[in-house]
C-alpha cells in the first residue's frame, strides 16, 4: 500500500556531509528550543517565592514530569533540592531560582551527539 510507504526509511543511504551537517543544525535547534522551554517553566514555578517549601517542591516536579525528564531524574532533582534546603536552612530569591537549573544541568546528561 503506497499510504504506508510513508512510513518507510526515506534514505537507503548514509547522508552527504552537507546533508548530516544540516541534519545536526536542525536537532541542535530542536534541542536549544527543548532546553529553553524546560528552564523558562522551572523559572516559572519558583518566580515569586522566597522559600522552597511542598508547594514550590510540587511545581518543580509537576514541570519536571510534564516536560518528560523522566520519574527517576525528577525524584533525583527533587532529592538534591530538599538536600540543599536541609543543608543551607536560608537562601536569598536568585538562589532560589538558579537551583532548579543548576540541579536539573547535573542531572541531565549532556549532548554527545556531536
Amino acid at each position: 500500500m503506497a499510504f504506508f510507504d510513508i512510513f518507510k526509511k526515506k534514505q537507503d543511504t548514509p547522508p552527504t556531509g552537507e546533508q548530516a551537517q544540516k541534519q545536526q543544525e536542525e536537532l541542535s535547534a530542536g534541542l536549544e528550543k527543548t532546553k529553553t522551554g524546560l528552564f523558562s517553566k522551572l523559572a516559572r514555578a519558583v518566580a515569586g517565592r522566597s522559600t522552597i517549601d511542598a508547594g514550590v517542591l510540587d511545581d518543580l516536579e509537576e514541570v519536571l514530569i510534564s516536560s518528560d525528564v523522566g520519574v527517576e531524574t525528577t525524584v533525583k532533582i527533587i532529592r538534591r533540592i530538599e538536600e540543599r534546603v536541609a543543608r543551607d536552612k536560608y537562601m536569598n530569591a536568585s538562589e532560589l531560582q538558579s537551583i532548579p537549573v543548576s540541579y536539573t544541568h547535573l542531572t541531565l546528561p549532556t549532548n554527545s551527539l556531536v
